[in-house]
């Protein structure tokens, strides 16, 4: 292995592999891509109703897991978080949501220049692939393919019809000029494959010779030169060894272990390195810290009709498969949900505030970490906050770089986001009750009965709340002292190291994040062949 690049980014997930394919562009460029994860040999995660598979398994999924908060009674949350190449874009539930353009521009109105909607969107459409009939904000030939499953579930349109009897109307694009409504998923799919980040942009390219893709190198902490980042010590088959970078280092392992990489290298919070006993480089005191997810619930029902519960079982696993291996037809091939809705909990916001989104089954995790299908024909609602104001931390457990971080959630800090989820209750239950979707139900299994009153309400939401595993915010974009980032993505107090992935994101969106987090990687790309140009 050449140990010397131009530019080393760290970490092969949803933004990483975006800045590492769009780098390697340049000829003139030499491109490392590190990852602690490895190649999926398996192809597993190419299938997407093997999501239920990867996650939670040991081999795709770093499984981490949050300490008890304590505003939901001491609740500890699983957290996926992909093993392998493509990070969690490679076993995410497959779902395409960009945000609206009031997210954006109040990004930029947070004073991060460059962040509003008119400029992000054209690193949209240049991200992605889909075919539409009117393509005018959306994009037709790049890298990252997005689609609408060629399957649908019996149910699906019955739980649209019922939420257009509530007042929520049909969107044909939820991505396209408005958000609000109810309409069909758009996945990360490809003729019934996933297409992760990887896929998308760094297998196709793995031909070029300026471009290296490192994976089971697990970072332990960057190197400098005074103030100047040169590289990152790893591990690999037991041994360390520098990866160096002639012209910039970029962070891209996710909200929470590119703040654990920054803390685990001097950048951080000077009272908790020092609690650590790790040098102090430069204090940073946002490294770790304004975390953000969507807070959220299921309510769970059983149907009349089958679901993924018990489609994957027996005798209906060969002729599902089959109808993969002809074409990518049937369930196999879907994204984890099929029917997505976005909608205010109070007429007056300029925004979504809530989300639902229809799943054909219900899963969990069992006692070994594992995602698995009780049998019975359930079918599930989900509901979360898309603007959260509780704020969470990450924190070392220790300095040891193969430590898990302590994952500090605190869902319930500010009650005004409970209230807003009991609003979202409200509505789901609605929709469960109104007659073309009730007609399907044959058992509420978890569902709060309107007779439990208000409090009732509270107390479910409250103890079914969990992270809906869209981390962000914890190395947070602007210009305030408890930024870490400056709007062109340079860590501050720091030459040749940026930072590009979800932990970036100054405030949240609406909607998953996994389309947003590859267009930072995009947005990264830019100021960098910008900024390296003029090197």
């Amino acid at each position: 292995m050449n140990a010397d690049f131009d530019v080393v980014v760290i970490g092969a997930g949803s933004a990483g592999c975006v800045v590492a394919s769009r780098l390697s562009e340049d000829p003139s460029l030499s491109v490392a891509l590190v990852d602690a994860g490895g190649r999926d040999h398996t192809q597993l995660t190419r299938v997407p109703a093997a999501v239920l598979k990867t996650l939670g398994h040991p081999r795709y999924d770093w499984r981490m897991k949050t300490e008890p908060d304590p505003t939901r009674e001491g609740r500890v949350d699983q957290i996926a978080r992909g093993r392998v190449l493509g990070g969690s874009s490679a076993i995410n539930g497959l779902i395409f949501v960009r945000g609206t353009a009031a997210d954006f521009d109040g990004w930029a109105a947070e004073g991060n220049d460059g962040w509003e909607w008119n400029s992000v969107l054209p690193l949209f459409r240049r991200m992605e692939r889909i075919e539409l009939q009117d393509n005018a904000v959306r994009g037709g030939l790049g890298p990252q393919d997005v689609s609408f499953s060629s399957y649908r579930h019996p149910l699906t349109d019955t739980f649209i019809e019922a939420a257009g009897k509530l007042g929520l109307p049909f969107n044909s694009d939820y991505n396209g000029a408005s958000q609000e409504g109810v309409g069909y998923v758009q996945g990360t799919i490809r003729r019934g494959r996933r297409v992760s980040a990887y896929d998308g942009y760094i297998a196709p390219n793995l031909k070029r010779p300026n471009l290296t893709v490192l994976p089971r190198h697990h970072a332990m902490k960057l190197q400098f030169e005074g103030d100047r980042a040169t590289g990152v010590w790893v591990r690999h088959k037991g041994g360390e060894s520098v990866i160096r970078a002639r012209k910039a280092v970029v962070v891209s392992l996710g909200s929470f272990n590119t703040p654990q990489l920054l803390m685990l290298s001097g950048l951080g919070p000077a009272d908790e390195l020092q609690r650590h006993g790790i040098d102090l480089r430069q204090h940073i005191p946002g490294v770790g810290q304004n975390l953000l997810d969507h807070t959220g619930f299921r309510i769970v029902v059983e149907v009349d009709t089958d679901t993924a519960n018990n489609q994957a079982r027996g005798l209906n696993i060969p002729k599902y498969l089959w109808q993969w291996l002809r074409g990518g037809q049937g369930p196999v091939g879907a994204a984890s949900a099929e029917a997505i809705g976005f909608f205010c909990s109070r007429p007056a916001l300029e925004r979504p505030d809530l989300q639902i989104t229809f799943f054909p089954y219900a899963s969990e995790f069992n006692a070994k970490g594992r995602a698995v299908l009780k049998r019975r024909s359930l079918a599930s609602l989900g509901v979360n906050l898309n603007f959260p104001r509780s704020r969470g931390s990450v924190t070392l457990r220790s300095a040891d770089p193969f430590d898990p971080v302590c994952i500090n959630y605190r869902l319930f800090e500010d009650e005004r986001d409970l209230d807003t989820l009991v609003k979202g209750l409200h509505v789901a239950r609605a929709m469960v009750d109104e007659g073309p979707f009730a007609q399907h139900v044959t058992d509420r299994v978890a569902y709060p009965t309107p007779e439990a009153g208000e409090q009732g309400d509270r107390d479910f939401v409250r103890r079914n709340s969990r992270s809906y595993m869209h981390p962000i915010s914890t190395c947070r974009l602007g210009t305030d002292a408890d930024a870490v980032v400056a709007p062109d993505l340079r860590v501050h107090g720091v030459e040749r190291l940026w930072v590009a992935d979800a932990s970036i994101f100054p405030s949240h969106i609406s909607g998953n994040i996994n389309a947003t987090t590859m267009m930072v990687g995009e947005k990264a790309s830019d100021i960098l062949k910008h900024a390296l140009s003029r090197a």
